[in-house]
């Protein structure tokens, strides 16, 4: 089955239909209890990397990167976590250009905005061309990246306007929207998920010490990661 179709049966099993928005950050810490998010630093051309094993799944999110970028990334890992067997940390950067990455990214585009949403968006709001004003709208309803909407338009027969970053920002203020789709994370460091949470947890109420909460944490994550939290 290819990925596009993927995503759409994840969609299904998640309840969402296929003209929904997606808040892909709050449906993937719904449904995937081991999942495990962080967001750090990392160099510019990697977007983000992954790894697994028998009960614990690991996202790690470049926090320089924007928000659309990092949702688009985050459904981009989930590819590699949900439907490939590799239990080996898979890294994600703009010069990757393997099968594997090329079905992450059909999927993850397609997760995050189906062809039947984004046709629809289009006859609702009776688009004939994609003006700015009309990109960033739909950017901000489906919180996805400049980049991918461009993508999406540019391989349909739709026509669309082009812009820069700074201008895209100006534009996406002008039409009362606060810019932070298209800016980095407010916090370089941070995390979400269930075996941080429980670690952290039992640290703070004096279950084990601070050596045995590294050593959990190193157990399943690298200890340069943990290292910067």
């Amino acid at each position: 089955m290819n990925s596009k179709d993927l995503s759409q049966i994840l969609r299904k099993q998640w309840g969402i239909d296929p003209y929904s928005p997606i808040n892909i950050l709050n449906e993937s810490l719904e449904h995937l209890k081991n999942l495990t998010i962080l967001w750090m630093p990392l160099k510019k051309e990697i977007k983000g990397c992954c790894s697994k094993n028998k009960t614990d799944f690991l996202i790690i999110l470049n926090s320089t990167q924007d928000l659309g970028n990092q949702n688009f990334t985050l459904a981009h890992e989930l590819y590699h976590l949900l439907f490939e067997k590799s239990d080996e940390w898979i890294i994600c950067s703009d010069d990757e250009n393997t099968e594997s990455e090329k079905n992450a990214n059909i999927f993850a585009s397609h997760l995050l905005l189906p062809e039947a949403s984004l046709y629809a968006y289009g006859e609702k709001n009776n688009i004939k061309k994609w003006k700015i004003e009309n990109m960033i709208s739909c950017e901000q309803y489906f919180q996805i990246s400049h980049e991918v909407l461009s993508y999406r338009l540019k391989n349909s027969d739709l026509k669309l306007d082009s812009i820069n970053h700074d201008d895209l920002v100006k534009k996406s203020k002008i039409q009362g929207y606060d810019g932070q789709l298209y800016s980095p994370s407010l916090k370089k460091y941070y995390s979400l998920g269930n075996y941080i949470k429980l670690t952290e947890k039992a640290f703070k109420n004096d279950k084990f010490s601070i050596g045995k909460r590294n050593e959990l944490l190193k157990s399943v994550f690298r200890s340069d990661i943990i290292d910067e939290f």
